[in-house]
């Protein structure tokens, strides 16, 4: 497996869109399936936020996650975010989210940003094992959510 800039790949973006669109639309329901692929296509950047990673192996997609200024409009004085990690459901529990968390924090510290965050409906624990921490649970667009942050001045080099 090898993580790459999605600004190699720009052929990925209607799956990531898809999948986005498929796992997220309840939290943006006015976003269409075509407003997805357009913000995806915003981050195929490598040297400034926004950007994303991918996950490939050969030719196959596994995932991806990105680096956005940012993701809850409700917290508009936070930035920057790590924001939609997604792994593909087959390859899901093989590692894949933990590379792709390190990969972008790393790639966030590389661009001078000494802290992140992040907010999750479901996957708090994953990210408390990686380090996070809890900044406040929350309601987001109607929905239950985990707001956490990570200093990057805690990775190694």
């Amino acid at each position: 497996m090898e993580i790459r800039h999605l600004a190699g790949h720009p052929d990925f973006i209607p799956t990531l869109a898809r999948w986005f669109h498929q796992e997220w639309a309840y939290l943006h329901p006015d976003r269409t399936l075509a407003d997805v692929e357009q913000l995806i296509h915003e981050r195929t950047h490598r040297d400034r936020i926004p950007l994303a990673l991918v996950a490939i192996e050969g030719d196959e997609l596994l995932g991806t996650v990105c680096l956005k200024l940012q993701d809850m409009d409700t917290r508009a004085q936070l930035t920057p975010w790590l924001a939609g990690l997604y792994v593909a459901a087959p390859r899901r529990r093989q590692g894949i989210g933990t590379r792709l968390v390190a990969a972008i924090e790393q790639r966030a510290k590389e661009l001078a940003v000494g802290r992140l965050y992040l907010y999750t409906p479901e996957s708090e624990s994953f990210y408390a094992r990686l380090g996070w921490q809890v900044s406040e649970r929350c309601r987001y667009h109607g929905f239950p959510v985990t707001v956490m942050t990570k200093h990057l001045s805690d990775l190694r080099e």
